[in-house]
């Protein structure tokens, strides 16, 4: 009975947080739109910067899922973009590549975390629990 009354109010206290998907691919985008919408969050998505600095300018996400290569703005780009315009909340990173450059001006830019494609669900679960956690 204890068990059922933590559930709920857990799905509860994430149906107010939101999060934007950003990613060209559109298996990956709605994969991680359907994962993220049971773990019980408001997910919205977007396959390009564009689109993704549209949708923050209208309502702002708690956290953003950002694919680093995108085709026209990539994701550094978007970050930079988001950060100049003042975007205070959490941005994580998703990419299959190991250039340590980019990686590191994703941390530069506030990333909280980097995750490798193809995503580990569990991973990005824990990566946004513990930003959230800590108010990212």
């Amino acid at each position: 009975m204890a068990t059922a009354a933590v559930r709920k109010k857990k799905a509860r206290s994430k149906t107010a947080v939101s999060i934007l998907v950003v990613d060209d691919e559109p298996m990956i985008r709605d994969m991680l739109e359907q994962y993220l919408g049971l773990q019980g969050f408001r997910v919205r998505s977007a396959q390009g910067g564009a689109e993704a600095l549209a949708l923050v300018a209208q309502h702002p996400p708690q956290m953003i899922i950002l694919d680093m290569y995108m085709p026209g703005m990539n994701g550094i780009e978007l970050l930079g973009e988001l950060r100049a315009r003042r975007y205070k909340g959490g941005v994580i990173a998703l990419t299959a590549s190991q250039d340590e450059k980019l990686l590191q001006e994703a941390l530069d830019l506030g990333s909280v975390d980097i995750l490798g494609k193809p995503v580990d669900l569990e991973r990005l679960s824990l990566a946004i629990q513990v930003s959230l956690a800590f108010g990212v």
